[in-house]
């Protein structure tokens, strides 16, 4: 991916100056569930699934960004659909709720393109096995040959900015809404090694992004730092 590329040199640029023509950009991506509104955005409140944590989030994230790292951020933040072209101008997509998501074919065609492009996604909120699978059979739809590997304490995507111990990080989602499963992380890698999309199994840290005041057991710190190594970790590999 082009853009990837040119975004890569702006984060390693030595000087602000370097960083002024092109940003990192939050993407998040919408899509069709197949459930009722009222499922989504908070469960009661109203609102998509894709939408859950929006747009809080996103601010928060972003000021997470400005305060603790140099790499220049984007205004605004956005949602897109995988239909839609810019997604390729983007080398780091978020989603929400895939345990509901569905794709056309259209769009697993367009997702494909994007992972052999060189872009990343991240998989977010999502707890339980019927959750899991739904990811697991969109995802083999897009890379049917491609089996999810999970990321041991060891990978270095959780020592790349912060130190961040996977095994001990406290979960989001566990207790609650019938999922007793520890966290755990789930790769897809292409055939030369790259992390092309990463799954939060049993975890939601965009609601510790979304309510970092409710930071018990220091579970909002560290999804902000989560967060912060996953995008540093795409934007250099």
């Amino acid at each position: 991916m082009r853009t990837v590329l040119s975004l890569v040199l702006v984060v390693l640029a030595p000087s602000a100056a370097a960083q002024t023509d092109y940003g990192f950009r939050f993407v998040r991506i919408q899509f069709d569930s197949g459930q009722s509104e009222s499922r989504g955005w908070g469960w009661g409140r109203g609102g998509a699934m894709w939408a859950h944590d929006y747009p809080v989030a996103e601010e928060n994230f972003y000021t997470a960004l400005k305060r603790t790292t140099s790499i220049q951020v984007e205004e605004p933040y956005l949602v897109l659909e995988l239909s839609d072209d810019r997604i390729y101008e983007h080398p780091i997509l978020y989603l929400c709720e895939p345990g509901y998501w569905q794709m056309t074919d259209e769009e697993v065609g367009r997702l494909r393109e994007y992972f052999e492009r060189g872009g990343f996604i991240l998989f977010d909120d999502f707890r339980g096995d019927y959750e899991w699978y739904n990811l697991y059979e969109q995802m083999q739809r897009v890379l049917p040959s491609v089996e999810p590997r999970e990321l041991t304490a060891v990978h270095p995507i959780w020592s790349i900015y912060y130190d961040v111990d996977p095994v001990a990080a406290p979960s989001l989602v566990s207790g609650y809404q019938g999922s007793r499963d520890a966290d755990s992380y789930w790769g897809y890698f292409d055939e030369d090694g790259r992390l092309m999309a990463l799954a939060n199994r049993n975890q939601d840290i965009g609601d510790g992004w979304e309510y970092p005041n409710r930071d018990f057991d220091n579970a909002s710190t560290v999804s902000f730092q989560m967060g912060i190594n996953f995008v540093i970790y795409a934007l250099t590999h």
